[in-house]
């Protein structure tokens, strides 16, 4: 689609139309002049940001635990991992390659990404009996599987919070990109009968 044509959604009662804006780029000053630009900047750095630690926090659990399922309390767990390892390989990807994409695509992956991350958080909510107050009990309080990872109990709070974040984060993203991407105005005379 080229800049400044309009593609409309046909529908009874509320026109939805997308814009392929186009955009200028005369220097920083450009880049600054929109709040929507500056809340972009933000967002992609604040992913960026959570996206980082998430692999960090990922990558130390794998290596701990190496390929064995016996150095892990479960095999769901070890595959949870694999997705949020995923999940942080395939985001950052996004990040580098979304300059270079048109706007349907990044809106298309940031949906993608935001499913990613609500699985990888919400398998691990699932699977761990570890919450954010319940780090400090007695290795004996927890499931027979979970005790000897125990000491472990706030880096696996901390995945959880931070895939739990970047969802959150992606869907806004998505929510903000769609609703900047079409403008939905009402139809006049128009009634369920016909016009």
């Amino acid at each position: 689609m080229a800049a400044g044509e309009h593609f409309s959604c046909p529908s009874i009662f509320l026109r939805v139309t997308w814009h392929a804006e186009k955009v200028q780029r005369t220097g920083s000053a450009a880049f600054v002049r929109s709040p929507r630009r500056i809340l972009y900047a933000i967002a992609f750095f604040l992913v960026f940001a959570l996206t980082v630690s998430e692999l960090g926090l990922v990558s130390q659990q794998l290596q701990r635990g190496g390929n064995a399922y016996e150095n892990y309390p479960g095999k769901e767990f070890k595959h949870d991992l694999g997705i949020l390892l995923f999940s942080c390989i395939g985001t950052l990807l996004y990040l580098i390659g979304h300059f270079y994409v048109s706007f349907g695509i990044i809106v298309f992956f940031t949906f993608v990404f935001a499913i990613f991350w609500g699985v990888g958080a919400g398998v691990m909510f699932a699977v761990t009996p570890f919450k954010g107050t319940n780090c400090g009990s007695d290795p004996s309080t927890f499931p027979e599987a979970w005790q000897f990872y125990a000491s472990q109990c706030e880096i696996v709070v901390s995945m959880e919070g931070v895939a739990w974040a970047l969802w959150g984060l992606m869907t806004l993203m998505l929510c903000g990109m769609i609703y900047h991407a079409c403008e939905f105005r009402p139809r006049h005379n128009v009634t369920f009968y016909g016009a």
